[in-house]
């Protein structure tokens, strides 16, 4: 990774903090509004369909047309805003398709889902319908977001959560009075509107002024040659999420519930991570790899790798020893009662065991579709849902929520680990240069496991011993960031920190 990555990305990281921080706390109200019970289980049951949109948007699309755009703004930028505009437009009429087709057959289907109460079964499907404009606006979007990567404006897209998460919060709050519990999927398509809204303003500002014609042109053909196997990946390894609240429905009331508040404290290091390294990592690769600068693109993948092992095992360490606090302080307000908090912090803790191994297999993904390892991609996302339901049958009875936590952490070190052992022929993993971040890793681990079977994990911030044993990870991460500082003068030769 070129020094400009690493400063960049941690210049980044604390507008991503307050961003993304206000964009957690939508849940938050959410929880103090609603609680856990049947509107929060018909709510996030509903949301995890749109997934497929966020999918699409966030992780496929995006992976797929970042290169191409790169590519094009490089050789022939004239023909940009054309190509980004088209592209947004198939992407619109895509998963308006696929939502109307997810409304149509998820409805229906939830007497044979779900064991939920009529009126909640019916919720449901009102909601699924009302996030219909949020799949089309957000897949959309997507493509204008990678767009304003390419071009360097990393900053302006980390800060874009944080006006979407006030629209979100001021919009739902509003409407709560008016339309009750409706007013959480209309909040989040104002939320959405407004986001996509910006982003296209602020192209039309650097220049590319979008043409929004569904439109074929060869580079958006050979986009969507590459997004059908990655989609198929990524849409496989998302319906995992639906497979979890399946087998949540069929549980005690506020179970759905439940898992959603733990997932949703469990992907706070892949938020982080999303928003800062990789966003300017991959756009970055794109670059190189459209310059021809293969060896330096590798380079550059095993650098961030080693950057997110030595950074994020200190964070997740401590996520993990305060969990109940973290969860307390998140959550527990309003209709969100200390009982609540007690089992979402279990199901966060078996969550959390896998979110490190997680944040290297998003890294590895974005490798190998550089690398064209595009049926790979396909092919362990078919294996992530076989494993996962596979895994939620074994735990679900034993464990019940939590045995579904150990399932998702169990099937996602599965995945990343095979993604990383076949990346091993092609990035240039050198034993001397991985030493460091994997003592670190090991020292978190260690700290970890004397926490937990000597204090347990503290109950509220306040609780001294969370301070004392956040000490030793504070001094991990100090160490992590020391050895992974970007050098002062940027070189041709200095792609490497220690």
């Amino acid at each position: 990774m070129t020094p400009t990555v690493g400063r960049i990305s941690a210049l980044l990281v604390p507008l991503a903090i307050v961003s993304r921080g206000l964009g957690f706390v939508v849940p938050l109200v959410v929880a103090m509004w609603f609680g856990v019970g049947e509107v929060t289980d018909a709510w996030y049951w509903a949301l995890a369909f749109p997934t497929f949109a966020l999918v699409l948007a966030s992780t496929a699309l995006g992976t797929a047309a970042t290169p191409a755009i790169a590519r094009m703004r490089r050789d022939r930028p004239a023909e940009l805003p054309q190509m980004v505009g088209g592209l947004a437009g198939w992407t619109a009429i895509g998963s308006g398709l696929a939502g109307l087709a997810i409304c149509l057959g998820a409805g229906p289907s939830l007497p044979w889902l779900t064991d939920f109460a009529p009126a909640t079964q019916q919720l449901t499907s009102q909601f699924l319908w009302e996030l219909l404009p949020f799949m089309v606006l957000t897949s959309a979007g997507a493509v204008l977001r990678v767009t304003c990567e390419v071009h360097g404006r990393f900053f302006v897209v980390a800060g874009t959560p944080l006006l979407r998460a006030s629209v979100v919060i001021a919009a739902t709050a509003g409407l709560k009075p008016i339309i009750g519990p409706h007013a959480l999927p209309w909040g989040l398509v104002a939320g959405e509107l407004v986001q996509v809204s910006f982003w296209a303003a602020l192209l039309h500002r650097t220049g590319v002024k979008l043409e929004f014609r569904p439109h074929l042109d060869p580079t958006i053909v050979a986009v969507g040659r590459d997004l059908a196997p990655i989609l198929a990946g990524e849409v496989l390894v998302a319906l995992n999420l639906i497979v979890d609240k399946a087998f949540a429905a069929h549980l005690p009331t506020g179970s759905v519930a439940t898992l959603e508040f733990a997932d949703r404290a469990r992907v706070i290091p892949q938020t982080l991570l999303e928003s800062t390294l990789l966003m300017v990592a991959y756009a970055t690769w794109s670059n190189l790899r459209a310059s021809g600068r293969v060896a330096e693109s590798r380079a550059a993948v095993d650098q961030a790798l080693r950057w997110t092992l030595a950074l994020a095992a200190p964070c997740i360490a401590g996520m993990f020893i305060g969990r109940v606090a973290l969860t307390r302080m998140l959550y527990e307000r309003g209709a969100f009662l200390p009982d609540d908090t007690a089992h979402t912090a279990d199901v966060l803790g078996w969550y959390l065991v896998g979110v490190l191994p997680t944040l290297l297999g998003i890294l590895a993904v974005r490798a190998h579709v550089l690398e064209r390892n595009l049926q790979l991609v396909f092919a362990l996302g078919a294996l992530s849902v076989v494993a996962n339901a596979a895994l939620n049958l074994i735990w679900m009875r034993p464990l019940g929520l939590s045995g579904l936590a150990l399932a998702t952490t169990l099937n996602m070190t599965l995945i990343p680990g095979i993604y990383l052992w076949k990346l091993r022929k092609m990035v240039p993993f050198q034993l001397k240069r991985w030493a460091t971040p994997l003592t670190l890793a090991a020292g978190a681990v260690t700290i970890t496991a004397v926490a937990e079977v000597t204090t347990g994990p503290p109950d509220t911030v306040s609780d001294l011993t969370l301070w004392a044993w956040s000490l030793p990870c504070f001094l991990l991460l100090a160490i992590g960031a020391s050895a992974t500082r970007p050098p002062s003068e940027p070189s041709a030769q200095s792609t490497d920190a220690q």
